[in-house]
């Protein structure tokens, strides 16, 4: 049962979720998140061959003109009506917790942006690794990634030109733009994060993989070039 507060701040609050293949993942994000009748939900395709809109309707499905994550989530912003932003993966696995707390923070006058600590989903010791060097170098760096459930209020993302709309590292650089202007704020309240990357490629592998792909781009290389090559090699 959500705090009066919290439930007041759900009315203020878009949901956008980029989607490519995602039906499955997607199906039980929905689920939850459509227990929350004042969320605004905006499905974002980037031309699935599972046909997401079947899934509802009670969010607002976009087709997206190509893939790719950030040019998503900039053209449901777009069409987003509320003055906050959460930018959900399908594979997020949102708990009542993580409601109460985005729903509160919209309250907060101080908080422009942030994201959440995350929970991997599953019981390796090596999950656990994982998820905590992810939350404390978010705190130490202020540069969040995607999979932390980012969100942000319409005002900032306005002083930086809007959400970036590259195909990858989108995350990284909104984090590299916001930080210039205010620090993320860092919710506790956990997120869950399926595992199915790790599961698929091998987790030191992936991990390997997207330390690869940050360096390259922080030391130039362009999103196009990156997201071409990270998508021929999954």
């Amino acid at each position: 049962m959500l705090s009066e507060r919290a439930q007041a701040g759900l009315s203020k609050i878009a949901v956008v979720i980029p989607v490519l293949n995602d039906r499955d993942h997607l199906s039980r994000l929905l689920t939850t998140l459509l227990r929350y009748p004042d969320l605004e939900v905006i499905v974002v395709d980037g031309g699935s061959r599972d046909n997401p809109h079947e899934l509802s309707n009670s969010a607002t499905f976009i087709q997206a003109t190509n893939p790719g994550r950030g040019m998503q989530v900039a053209l449901g912003i777009k069409h987003a009506t509320r003055e906050w932003f959460w930018v959900l993966h399908a594979d997020s696995i949102v708990h009542e917790e993580n409601v109460e707390n985005i729903g509160a923070v919209t309250t907060v006058s101080q908080v422009r942006w942030g994201r959440f600590d995350v929970s991997l989903d599953g019981s390796r010791w090596e999950y656990r690794m994982i998820e905590t060097l992810m939350n404390w170098r978010s705190r130490f760096t202020s540069i969040c990634t995607g999979d932390q459930g980012m969100f942000f209020h319409r005002d900032i993302l306005i002083e930086i030109g809007g959400f970036p709309d590259q195909p990858l590292m989108e995350d990284v650089e909104v984090s590299k733009r916001l930080r210039e202007l205010a620090k993320p704020y860092c919710n506790t309240s956990r997120l869950g994060v399926a595992t199915r990357m790790w599961e698929t490629d091998g987790v030191f592998r992936t991990v390997f993989r997207m330390w690869r792909f940050r360096i390259r781009y922080y030391f130039g290389a362009s999103p196009d070039t990156l997201y071409s090559e990270y998508y021929r090699h999954k």
